[in-house]
């Protein structure tokens, strides 16, 4: 497409394109083509990436190649990539303007409150264009201005307007979409073997202790994490950081369909029956309402469970700074044929979402495979 009006006709521009309704902002991967190179009409020059996919953009003019953004960079759609003239110094002139643009969205950036400017880099908005309704930009302004640039629903008639959605909402979305554009996630499915924690259950049970599938499947991970610490590392540029802690976040869905994640801290230091302990006030406390500041925040791996019936398996999203999450779907029985005939054994799906990035599918399932055989000791003889 050509450029904008202040640039001279004979300037192309490389605006980022919406390749997938929902996107916000692309990531440009690679340049194909160096900075002040000479490319054809047609050429491949630059390469980019969303969240549900990647393409390579051509050169849909003749002349000199100027980046206007480094590879790595996340741009908003119709945001500027590059340049493409016939004049270096005009290039260079627009290049600076793109600069004095770039210059007004810090300013804008200062103006802004932090959830303000996370909500901003989640859904790829430039805040110098957010007007505050106060002496500052907040998260309300910068959604109200997402709602009016994707409100292509507003005037059409299919859809009836529901309402506002929530404070929750709104950031657990922008907290979805910023750990998606962290890592490049994957998923991998074991199917585990739940005769070993039904003894466990019933074991304590005797005790007179209550434990749940998910205080066992918390004891089994605090038991197999530290033996997998690419799961519970983070990646932050060039550079690997592994938790310290073994704190894991497990979701609780309140009354009223808010998801809450408290955390259980230091697992691989607690028994059964004070991991259960522990579980049980803060899944109380989560359907309440009154978790504190120290009940969440800062896990180094998460669980999501969904016992319903005929549930057989899905896939959670892993929260941001967390390389993983498990989500366990319901107890089936499946058949076992045995020396003694056809067997029903107890079993579940784990559903493993990881960074691609930190760890590969042998990885995980060799972590799948020692969390089963923690769940699953075998009977003193």
């Amino acid at each position: 497409m050509r450029g904008n009006r202040a640039l001279p006709p004979d300037i192309w521009v490389l605006r980022a394109p919406r390749l997938n309704a929902n996107d916000d902002a692309v990531t440009l991967t690679r340049w194909l083509r160096a900075d002040k190179s000479t490319v054809a009409a047609g050429d491949p020059i630059a390469e980019i990436e969303t969240e549900k996919a990647t393409a390579e953009l051509v050169a849909e003019a003749g002349g000199i190649l100027a980046h206007a953004v480094a590879a790595g960079a996340t741009v908003p759609i119709n945001g500027t990539l590059a340049y493409v003239g016939p004049d270096p110094a005009a290039l260079e002139a627009a290049r600076s303007r793109s600069a004095q643009s770039s210059a007004g969205a810090d300013l804008a950036q200062a103006g802004a409150t932090t959830r303000a400017k996370a909500f901003a880099q989640a859904h790829g908005v430039d805040l110098s264009q957010v007007t505050p309704t106060g002496a500052t930009i907040k998260e309300r302004d910068v959604a109200r201005f997402v709602g009016a640039r994707a409100g292509t629903t507003l005037d059409d008639a299919r859809f009836a307007r529901e309402g506002k959605a929530s404070a929750h909402q709104l950031r657990v979305g922008r907290d979805l979409r910023q750990a998606a554009r962290s890592g490049l996630f994957t998923t991998l499915s074991y199917t585990l073997d739940l005769r070993g924690p039904e003894r466990m259950i019933a074991s304590e049970l005797a005790r007179g202790r209550i434990v749940s599938l998910l205080g066992v499947l918390l004891w089994g991970l605090g038991k197999t994490l530290p033996a997998f610490p690419r799961l519970i590392s983070i990646l932050d540029g060039e550079d690997i950081y592994r938790y310290r802690e073994v704190d894991i976040a497990f979701a609780v869905r309140s009354p009223a369909g808010e998801l809450q994640a408290p955390v259980v801290r230091q697992v691989d230091r607690l028994s059964l029956d004070e991991i259960a302990r522990a579980g049980t006030g803060l899944a109380k406390r989560a359907m309440r309402g009154k978790l504190d500041a120290k009940d969440v925040g800062g896990a180094c791996f998460t669980v999501s469970a969904i016992p319903t019936p005929k549930v057989e398996s899905f896939v959670a999203l892993p929260p941001p700074q967390q390389t993983a999450i498990l989500a366990l779907a319901a107890t089936r029985q499946e058949i076992e044929l045995t020396a003694a005939g056809a067997v029903a054994r107890p079993v579940a799906t784990a559903t493993v979402t990881y960074d691609h990035a930190l760890c590969d599918g042998i990885y995980v399932a060799q972590f799948c495979e020692a969390l089963d055989r923690a769940l699953n000791p075998e009977p003193p003889r």
